[in-house]
């Protein structure tokens, strides 16, 4: 069996059922799954990287059908939404809105020895959740303890200064949200101290792949018909999503992308999206 590297640079045995079952999320239909999975099989040899299978996978189901290779590198487009986090944010926050959330980015709150910017902050009901959001671009990137310890530290200021002033404090729960993983460390912490985390596929119920897959909400990032440039254009606009496309073609136009390209880029966005 062949011995293949991980993002982290770990290394372990390919699987090729772990292959079928990434394969199977995008909706691809088993014989799909089975052929493509064959395919890149014949191709993996001692040393290859977890980034070069998926690249070889993502072409063999481009072959099948562009949408499916589109929904196959969810999670690589996430990574593209840099280089800063601020796209990402503005992402989770419209996630959140379709799991029924008041959504805010980057508001200043005044703690009892200073003031922080938090990322998001999240309201339903009587619940107003203050969120940290860690972006990376890097796969095998993994948020660690540190990033736990100073978001406790962070709240528990928030919350200090609401005690001093004698108003309830403004966030009810702290959560740590990164587009990526945590270490073990991070974790224990996490869990003892009382910080929600929400990672790529951490928890296992409710993590963020799990929650793109129920939203459907799919990031420009996905999409195959546009270029690394004009997607940073795109994003620039603060056209995030692809249904901003599939429901208002115009966001092209403004965000500069050349009008031969129009027709492919609304195709695909409302074969994934819906109009």
């Amino acid at each position: 069996m062949s011995i293949i590297i991980k993002g982290d640079g770990t290394r372990e045995t390919f699987d090729v059922q772990k292959l079928e079952t990434s394969l199977a999320r995008s909706g691809a239909p088993r014989e799909v799954v089975a052929r493509t999975a064959a395919r890149v099989s014949q191709k993996i040899k001692d040393g290859m990287t977890t980034g070069e299978i998926y690249r070889s996978a993502f072409l063999e189901l481009k072959k099948e059908e562009r949408t499916l290779a589109a929904r196959y590198s969810m999670r690589r487009a996430i990574l593209e939404m840099g280089p800063t986090g601020f796209p990402f944010e503005d992402y989770f926050c419209e996630l959140m809105r379709a799991r029924g959330y008041d959504a805010q980015v980057r508001q200043i709150i005044p703690g009892r020895c200073t003031s922080h910017e938090v990322d998001v902050v999240l309201r339903k009901g009587n619940e107003t959740i203050g969120a940290e959001l860690k972006f990376h671009n890097v796969p095998g990137f993994k948020t660690d303890l540190k990033t736990a310890l100073y978001v406790r530290a962070r709240f528990w200021d928030i919350e200090y200064g609401a005690k001093d002033r004698g108003v309830p404090s403004p966030t009810s729960s702290a959560w740590l949200v990164t587009n990526t993983k945590f270490t073990s460390h991070a974790i224990e912490y996490a869990t003892c101290a009382g910080i929600t985390l929400m990672g790529w596929n951490y928890p296992q119920d409710q993590n963020l792949a799990t929650l793109v897959e129920e939203t459907g909400l799919y990031p420009i990032t996905v999409l195959t018909s546009i270029s690394k440039k004009e997607e940073s254009q795109l994003l620039a606009n603060q056209v995030t999503l692809c249904r901003d496309i599939s429901s208002n073609p115009e966001v092209l136009v403004r965000a500069g992308i050349p009008r031969r390209k129009h027709q492919d880029i609304v195709k695909e966005s409302v074969q994934l999206c819906g109009a």
